[in-house]
């Protein structure tokens, strides 16, 4: 297996961010937002926000892993679009903006065009109602998610996309719902790929759901920042909750000797280390029941 650090760059929530011009009909923000002294406002923690994304693997990784496991597409295993409507405070709509486009990331694989509409118009409705709806071009979206055979010059404007996204909300003192995209994203792929896994063992997938245990460890530290924030707590627990079965999860590291080779003209030095992912069958099960269990309790 390769070194877990060696992933590129987007999040689950990026395969589906497009950045448009147009503008966004704004509601009025929840009045606890906006709190300059949040530590996620600050560029030190921005750093740290960019060096979480990077560790995460690509929707496109990720996604293609859990398809080739042989798993059939299942839509039971996604959140309904129906309860979009539920989540009032910016709060909840920017952890589920996270959640949906994980879960369009999952559809866009499969190629399951008939459940895109729905799933892009709820991320649409909860952008907008966090003021960052003009970072979606709804058009684009609905073209996109019928062709997935450019998926690399997607990934790479979604990236962007995310950025501007980003940085637009740090420049409004918002940086705490830039953290909850990222949050419930990384929560819905993780959930979708433990229930594949479920009902599809694969050693690959198995690989990538270990791999998580440092994800998280990253993920929470930067919760933490936000803790002063009441609405946070719930999450900050969860997050907690799933930390501590991951403990036990073991990562070995495999050190490699450095290879050099010539690349358009140039020497390149490759590092050959490796990592392997220790974790026996009943904490997989424990982990894959809790996030379950944590999803339930944060989507209600």
């Amino acid at each position: 297996m390769k070194s877990i650090f060696k992933y590129y760059l987007p999040i689950t929530v990026l395969s589906v961010a497009l950045f448009s011009c147009g503008g966004s009909d704004s509601t009025s923000l929840d009045s606890e937002l906006g709190d300059p002294s949040l530590m996620v406002n600050s560029k030190k923690q921005a750093k740290m926000l960019d060096d979480l994304i990077q560790s995460i693997p690509s929707p496109v990784e990720m996604n293609t892993v859990i398809k080739e496991s042989g798993a059939p597409f299942n839509a039971n295993i996604m959140h309904k679009t129906s309860e979009v409507n539920k989540y009032t405070t910016n709060y909840q709509q920017a952890f589920n903006v996270g959640v949906y486009t994980a879960d369009m990331g999952y559809i866009n694989v499969y190629d399951k065009t008939m459940y895109s509409l729905a799933c892009i118009s709820a991320v649409k409705k909860l952008s907008d109602a966090i003021q960052v709806g003009q970072f979606f071009d709804f058009e684009a979206l609905q073209r996109l998610s019928k062709n997935n055979n450019n998926v690399d010059s997607l990934q790479y404007i979604s990236i962007n996309s995310f950025n501007k996204m980003d940085a637009y909300l740090r420049s409004q003192n918002r940086g705490e719902l830039s953290v909850l995209i990222v949050a419930g994203a990384w929560l819905e792929g993780l959930h979708i790929a433990t229930q594949t896994m479920k009902a599809n063992a694969n050693t690959e997938l198995r690989e990538k759901i270990g791999e998580q245990k440092i994800v998280l460890e990253s993920l929470l530290k930067i919760l933490e920042m936000c803790k002063q924030i009441p609405e946070f707590k719930k999450i900050i627990d969860n997050y907690s909750k799933l930390n501590d079965l991951y403990k036990n999860v073991k990562i070995e590291y495999i050190q490699g000797e450095p290879t050099t080779k010539v690349v358009n003209g140039q020497l390149v030095i490759e590092d050959t280390s490796s990592s392997k992912i220790v974790m026996t069958d009943a904490q997989l099960t424990e982990i894959t029941n809790l996030i379950e269990e944590v999803r339930k309790d944060l989507l209600k």
